[in-house]
C-alpha cells in the first residue's frame, strides 16, 4: 500500500474531504497557541462559571374546565436547578434539574491537573469550548505522536477532558484519536482498554480530584491497544457483501415501512456503499474491515441527518445512539478480523 501524495490541509479539517472539520474544530476554539489550561481556558470564556444549585424545584400545571383556568404548583423536594453565572454578561442562566446528590465541579478546578498531564504527556493545548449553552464543555490536547495504522492512515490522539453541568455525565478525561483522512471521530471502546477516567459529581468529588493525577497514566495503554486492533482489522479483507450484511445489522429494516421509510434507508445504504467502494476517504484502506468501520463512522459523523451542531456534539460523545452504534459497527467488524 502507498500513500498518495497530498497538499496538507490546515489544522482540523480532513485530507481527503474538502473543507470538513472535524468536531472538536467544529465546536471549540483554537487555544493551541497558549502555555497554560488557564490562558486557555479564560481565552475560551470558560473560567468563572460559578455553577451553583438554587434550592428545591417546583414544577407548574395549568388545568382549563368549565370553571375557568387553574393554577396548581407541585413541589419536587429530589430536584435542585443547577444555574451558572454568565461568563459575558455575569447572568444567573439555568442549566438544568439535578438530583439532590449532584455536586457541582468547576471547570476551573481541573486547571491543576491540565496543566499536569499537559507537561508529563509533552501534550499541546488544542481545543477548547462550553457548548449546549454551558451544560456541556471540552478542553483537548495534542499528542506529541502521530499514528500510522499499518503505516498508511494517519490519526492524531487527542487527550481531553470532557465534562457537563446538567447530570447527565461525569467529568472525565478520554483518549481521542481522530483519523485525518476524513475528519472521523474514532470512538472504539476494546476491552481490556482503559480510555477514559471519570471525576463523578459526588459530595467526594474533591477527593477524586486529587486521584486523576496516578489515573491518567494508565489512559496511555490505549494508544497501543488502538493501534493493534485497527491494524488487524485493516489487515482484513472485506467484500461489499459483507459490508452490506453489517450495514442491514446494524439499521434492521422495520416491519411494514411506509415509502418514506423505503426512500430513507435506500438513501442511506447508497451512501454508505458509495464511502466503502469508492470514496476517496477510504482510498488507503479501502476493502478492508477497517474501511467498513470507517465508513460507518463517516456516515454517522458526516452525512446522517442532524441539526447545526448537534452532529459534531454527539461525534465526541460515548453515550448516546451515535456512540452505541459506532460501537456496535466495531464489534460486527472486529468479528471479520
Amino acid at each position: 500500500m502507498t500513500v498518495a501524495a497530498l497538499e496538507t490541509p490546515a489544522a482540523g479539517f480532513a485530507h481527503r474531504a474538502t473543507g470538513r472539520m472535524d468536531a472538536w474544530t467544529e465546536l471549540g476554539k483554537d487555544v493551541s497557541n497558549f502555555t497554560s489550561a488557564e490562558q486557555a481556558l479564560k481565552a475560551s470564556d470558560m473560567l468563572g462559571w460559578n455553577v451553583r444549585l438554587m434550592g428545591n424545584v417546583t414544577a407548574s400545571t395549568v388545568e382549563i374546565n368549565e370553571n375557568g383556568v387553574t393554577k396548581h404548583a407541585v413541589e419536587m423536594p429530589n430536584v435542585r436547578a443547577s444555574v451558572r453565572s454568565n461568563p459575558i454578561s455575569g447572568a444567573t442562566e439555568y442549566l438544568s434539574d439535578v438530583g439532590v446528590r449532584y455536586q457541582p465541579i468547576q471547570i476551573d478546578d481541573h486547571v491543576d491537573a491540565l496543566d499536569l498531564v499537559r507537561e508529563q504527556s509533552g501534550a499541546t493545548l488544542h481545543r477548547a469550548a462550553g457548548y449546549q449553552d454551558g451544560r456541556k464543555f471540552f478542553i483537548s490536547m495534542t499528542l506529541p505522536q502521530t499514528i500510522r495504522i499499518g503505516g498508511v492512515d494517519e490519526h492524531r490522539m487527542h487527550l481531553a477532558l470532557f465534562g457537563s453541568h446538567d447530570g447527565s455525565s461525569s467529568n472525565s478525561f478520554h483518549i481521542a484519536p481522530t483519523r485525518l483522512d476524513c475528519a472521523n471521530m474514532q470512538r472504539i471502546f476494546i476491552k481490556g482498554a482503559r480510555h477514559s477516567y471519570s471525576i463523578p459529581h459526588t459530595a467526594s468529588a474533591s477527593v477524586k480530584l486529587a486521584e486523576v493525577h496516578k489515573a491518567l497514566s494508565a489512559l496511555f495503554g490505549y494508544q497501543e491497544a488502538f493501534e493493534r486492533e485497527t491494524e488487524r482489522m485493516l489487515n482484513t479483507p472485506l467484500t461489499l457483501g459483507q459490508f452490506e450484511k453489517v450495514v442491514h445489522t446494524l439499521w434492521p429494516e422495520q416491519a411494514a415501512p411506509t415509502a418514506r421509510m423505503r426512500t430513507n434507508t435506500e438513501t442511506r445504504m447508497s451512501t454508505l456503499r458509495a464511502l466503502f467502494e469508492t470514496s476517496a476517504t477510504q482510498e488507503n484502506i479501502r476493502g478492508t474491515a477497517w474501511a467498513g468501520w470507517n465508513a460507518v463512522g463517516e456516515y454517522l459523523d458526516h452525512f446522517a441527518p442532524a441539526r447545526n451542531t448537534l452532529r459534531a456534539a454527539r461525534s465526541l460523545s460515548d453515550t448516546g445512539a451515535v456512540a452505541k452504534r459506532k460501537t456496535d459497527a466495531y464489534n460486527l467488524f472486529a468479528l471479520a478480523a
